[in-house]
């Protein structure tokens, strides 16, 4: 996943005062840079400074829509394998889907949202052809961490390949970056087991896609 650093610079314009120091010899009829017998007193500053100054600085915030999931060990997401259990399977017996579950990835995001913008929403969805009667189930968990941006989970969701929200109501905030920071994904399959005979074994793949909302 691509991750953007965002840096806020100002910069800074000082303008300096120059002070004229009297000069021998300005109104005291001796050789110098006044004239001679003009009062006596010091010569006259010049422009407009004074003794305080001032400028503007511009400061501006960017929109900022980040989404990643990490895998342990600190590594980007890869792919993960799910398999029902059958080593103690018995003949005549219904093979537990459930049984194929996976934990092993926490969802990270970064959010400043737009004065007009009450939050933003994480979807998912799927490109690819799941197992004839399959459904991939996916779940996010309670945020473990992070500042501001407490999303909330939508429940278990079943993914197609139409986006759903998985995490709704974030605003401007982070959840840390890493394993074990913002919210534990669970990756679950189940079996319509009325559209058993049409299940074929064999591997199949599907591309998860994360997308959070208004960028």
């Amino acid at each position: 996943m691509k991750k953007l650093s965002v840096i806020i610079g100002v910069i800074l314009f000082f303008s300096t005062t120059a002070i004229i120091n009297a000069q021998p010899g300005l109104g005291l009829g001796i050789p110098g840079q006044g004239n001679p017998g003009q009062g006596g007193g010091a010569g006259a500053v010049q422009g407009d400074d004074s003794g305080e100054t001032s400028h503007g600085v511009e400061i501006s915030i960017p929109t900022v829509a980040l989404v990643d999931v990490e895998g342990p060990g600190g590594n980007e997401a890869g792919t993960i394998n799910l398999s029902p259990d059958v080593s103690s399977l018995e003949a005549g017996s219904a093979i537990d889907f459930s049984t194929a579950t996976d934990q092993s990835l926490w969802l990270n995001y970064t959010s400043i949202i737009g004065s007009n913008q009450d939050s933003r929403n994480i979807t998912a969805e799927i490109s690819g052809s799941l197992p004839a009667g399959i459904s991939l189930k996916l779940s996010a968990g309670s945020i473990s961490s992070g500042k501001g941006a407490r999303g909330n989970s939508a429940g278990e969701i079943s993914l197609s390949g139409t986006a759903k929200n998985l995490v709704t109501g974030i605003g401007s905030g982070f959840t840390e970056s890493g394993h074990q920071k913002g919210h534990q994904l669970t990756y679950a399959l189940d079996m319509d087991d009325n559209i058993y005979t049409n299940l074929s074994a064999g591997n199949y793949e599907v591309i998860v896609t994360y997308t959070i909302t208004g960028n």
